[in-house]
């Protein structure tokens, strides 16, 4: 059986499934170069690329009562190279009610399918999932043991805080729920203004970036100190729940969170100020999540922990989480929206096959390949000439295979450097156009990992999950990677991405150091490339000057003196 799912909120994709396992998970906002995007409709024009049918439909949206699937299968029964099922019952229950899965449901089903545990306690925490008769959640504790699923604990933002639904709201497989005539659910703890995914939002989007682009608020954060003038922003309560308290919802509702810091507003431009708010912003999410995976463990019979909800992304978060715990940890790589449809179309698989087997994600190259004719221009190359190159102090491009899936580049569309070189980050922060306190993170050979860095009783980090502490001795020698004695890492080996592998190991060989920084293949504001013409587009509007191209042994070097760095701009060439 071949499913399909389609997430069409933001960070819109579509998942592909076949035979319970996914063979293609696509990101709209790679398409359209437009980060968090919404409406998948270039990704599902790609569904032909990979199946010629499709025996059932699938359909996530956080407002799903607002919105209809139509559209969808309306034009995907427009490509005509694709046969679709000419019904989609699932969408809708006998009432004719629109069904959908609590969107923490789908976070939790994929991060554990994917964890490959028989049993664990699940945390799954973002800035807001489904909205409920009694409340938007934002965090909630499940359990699987001995074959069934319990959830332990759901934190929702109260019923005061959102506008009441005025119908009645379907909650797939429980029925409807009548807020007149049904209890509040045990589980439920109500807090007064919003999550700790939310506030972390608020912090950034008053340091006047996009609400979803927390990474840039944590990367700031490591140049902060406690500053006494800026209040506790998320403080623990009695009973384990979160007091969130200068932080409440905008008028919009779930789309915007305001800060009650009136007083600061003039202080917007203090770059001290700013680097403080990210530190308390930081500490305090640490705290928080140290508190509630401790809370779960301890309400759960596993000793098995799942992360998964936009906050997991949080890497310098989870590894403080490494110091003290006593379990076993699976943070999930694809954890922030993009990750519900994968959820869904394993949901929906179990649900019409009745099979539990599942393949567990065993990598994330599952975009469109490299499927392009070679640049004319392009030169043939080695592993070991490419090295020269970066060795000579110049940033390389790597493009090859199947695009890496969720917000991590790991070396199919990469920009790579030599990370002993000093001032490497002002270099390639420069090139990429980024503010100028971004870090970076670095790939290394596993069988080295251990060498260099304190994996917290981790045997691997294939995702860049985990901002790891870099070990004495080793900082002076990849500056460049080094940010608050912490780095961002992948590890590798051979069977994972032999070409990149290759690379690296030859790195290694000339210099002692098994590493080379990485870094998405995009500018400031544009997603990272996915095809060969986002690829060629990059390198002309910056100073990037080379393209590696493993497949074909060929680099391509373009030839640049200014910077023409023109953000976020949409290439339309590319759907001619």
């Amino acid at each position: 059986m071949i499913n399909l799912c389609i997430n069409a909120f933001h960070d819109a994709s579509i998942t592909l499934m076949e035979d319970g396992k996914v063979i293609a998970h696509l990101l709209e906002e790679r398409h359209k170069n437009m980060k968090h995007c919404t409406d998948p409709l270039i990704s599902l024009s790609k569904v032909i690329d990979y199946v010629d049918h499709i025996d059932l439909v699938s359909f996530t949206h956080l407002f799903p009562e607002h919105y209809s699937p139509q559209i969808y299968l309306t034009y995907l029964k427009h490509l005509s190279a694709v046969k679709v099922p000419t019904q989609c019952p699932q969408f809708m229950d006998v009432r004719g009610h629109l069904q959908h899965t609590c969107h923490h449901d789908l976070h939790a089903i994929c991060a554990f399918r994917n964890s490959g545990f028989e049993d664990a306690a699940i945390v799954i925490l973002d800035g807001a999932g489904s909205t409920h008769w009694y409340g938007k959640e934002n965090q909630t504790i499940y359990e699987v043991f001995d074959g069934s699923v319990t959830t332990l604990e759901k934190t929702i933002c109260g019923r005061g805080t959102y506008e009441e639904p005025t119908e009645k709201v379907l909650i797939a497989g429980q029925g409807v729920f009548d807020p007149n005539e049904q209890e509040l659910p045990e589980y439920i703890q109500e807090i007064a203004n919003v999550g700790a995914g939310f506030a972390y939002s608020a912090i950034t989007e008053w340091l006047g970036w996009h609400g979803l682009d927390c990474g840039k608020t944590m990367g700031l954060s490591t140049y902060g100190r406690n500053n006494c003038n800026i209040p506790c922003l998320l403080e623990p309560i009695q009973g384990g729940n979160v007091n969130f308290l200068p932080i409440t919802m905008g008028t919009r509702g779930i789309t915007q969170a305001t800060l009650l810091l009136g007083e600061f507003d003039d202080l917007k431009d203090d770059q001290q100020f700013r680097a403080d708010l990210a530190y308390r912003i930081q500490k305090d999410y640490e705290s928080y999540l140290i508190a509630t995976c401790e809370r779960a463990l301890s309400k759960s019979r596993s000793k098995n922990l799942v992360l998964s909800g936009g906050c997991a992304l949080n890497c310098v978060g989870n590894y403080k989480y490494l110091k003290d715990i006593d379990c076993n940890l699976f943070v999930e790589p694809i954890s922030h929206d993009a990750g519900v449809s994968i959820g869904m179309a394993m949901y929906e698989w179990r649900n019409h096959v009745g099979s539990m087997e599942i393949n567990p994600l065993r990598d994330l190259y599952l975009g469109p390949s490299r499927n392009h004719d070679v640049p004319l221009d392009a030169q043939p190359t080695t592993a070991n000439e490419v090295i020269d190159i970066i060795q000579n102090g110049k940033a390389v491009a790597i493009f090859q295979g199947r695009s890496e899936q969720g917000p991590r580049s790991l070396g199919n569309r990469s920009l790579l450097f030599d990370p002993t070189i000093a001032d490497a980050k002002d270099i390639v922060n420069r090139l990429k156009g980024r503010e100028p306190f971004r870090p970076f993170a670095g790939t290394i050979l596993l069988e080295h990992a251990h060498e260099w860095f304190d994996m917290r009783g981790m045997k691997d980090s294939p995702y860049m999950m985990y901002a790891v502490e870099v070990l004495d001795g080793k900082k002076d020698i990849i500056p460049s990677l080094v940010h608050d004695n912490t780095c961002r890492i992948q590890t590798l080996t051979r069977e994972q991405n032999e070409s990149y592998y290759d690379l690296i190991d030859e790195f290694y060989k000339r210099t002692g150091v098994p590493i080379l920084l990485n870094t998405s293949f995009n500018l400031s504001g544009d997603t990272i490339a996915e095809t060969i013409d986002d690829a060629i587009i990059t390198l002309k509007k910056s100073e990037i000057e080379y393209l590696y191209l493993p497949e074909c042994a060929k680099l391509l070097h373009v030839n640049t003196n200014t910077n023409v760095n023109t953000k976020g701009t949409i290439d339309y060439r590319r759907y001619r």
